[in-house]
């Protein structure tokens, strides 16, 4: 006789499951970086207007440190064990992205209003340009940590996101300001075109990633 499989049931709702995830997502990296990357806005060169040249070295390094700290949300200490349960991976290992991102989202916005609000009278920091950036930054992290998750799930696998970010760090060092160009650079637009550019690239390698373990 032919083995029937039955469809899978409907997935859970949304509060039941994220609220168990909310719970099991390691959050201390991302409760320590976004207060930091506020901070640092806040404390550099006390008492003395910001220039945007330093403002984006502020916004630039709250980017790569929130996506660092985002990446330790996609480790599932118990995915081995939970591989069997009504609910996707794909779907787990998405809330996961989607909050741990949201968080990291929220902390740049912060980070970004602290250093706008102290640049000197006239002086600005096109947002478009550094949210794209930093999306940049903290997807890279994300998409690094996810593919190293699907074969290691401790929480060392957490660093391949902090590696993924220094390998686009160094490798954008050959063509320097072409890559990471100063506020008021001519190619600022095109630059941050090609920013936007790898965003899908990113979102396709989560896509990837994320997939049930066969």
């Amino acid at each position: 006789m032919p083995v029937t499989r039955s469809a899978p049931g409907p997935l859970p709702p949304a509060p039941a499951l994220l609220l168990p995830l909310a719970r099991a997502i390691d959050w201390p990296p991302l409760a320590v970086a976004v207060p930091l990357a506020a901070a640092l806005a806040a404390v550099v060169r006390p008492g003395e207007p910001v220039d945007p040249s330093l403002g984006l070295l502020v916004l630039r390094t709250a980017a790569l440190l929130l996506g660092a700290a985002a990446a330790f949300a996609l480790v599932d200490a118990m995915g081995t064990g939970t591989a069997a349960t009504p609910v996707p991976r794909w779907v787990r290992q998405w809330a996961r992205t989607v909050m741990a991102g949201a968080v990291a989202a929220a902390g740049w916005g912060v980070t970004y209003a602290i250093v706008a609000a102290r640049l000197a009278p006239g002086d600005a920091l096109p947002l478009a340009g550094t949210a794209v950036e930093a999306a940049g930054c903290v997807l890279a992290a994300l998409a690094g940590a996810a593919l190293a998750v699907r074969h290691h799930p401790g929480r060392q696998a957490a660093l391949a996101g902090v590696l993924v970010q220094l390998v686009l760090v160094v490798a954008a060092r050959p063509v320097g300001d072409a890559a990471w160009p100063e506020p008021g650079a001519p190619h600022w637009d095109a630059a941050h075109v090609w920013w936007a550019a790898a965003l899908p690239l990113f979102v396709l390698v989560l896509l990837l990633a994320h997939r049930d373990v066969r």
